[in-house]
């Protein structure tokens, strides 16, 4: 009877022990919805550096020429 009494303290403390396993588990995933948040973002903004990127290049072309062809006079 020990050997039964024994058996079912076991499964009953395994099963308290794989509860609050799961359920750590669980609460740890809450930092998932921030990572794919962060993702979405940045496909976002690539997607609007590309719908705009020929207005961006001609506008960043002149203005390192407007940079470059700027005589210092000391």
């Amino acid at each position: 009877m020990d050997a039964i009494d024994n058996l079912c303290i076991y499964v009953m403390v395994w099963g308290v022990k794989a509860r609050e396993k799961v359920k750590d588990f669980l609460d740890s995933q809450s930092g998932v919805s921030n990572v794919v948040a962060t993702i979405i973002i940045l496909l976002m903004v690539v997607l609007i550096i590309s719908f705009f990127w020929d207005k961006l290049k001609t506008w960043l072309n002149d203005m390192m020429d407007t940079i470059f062809a700027t005589k210092f006079n000391y």
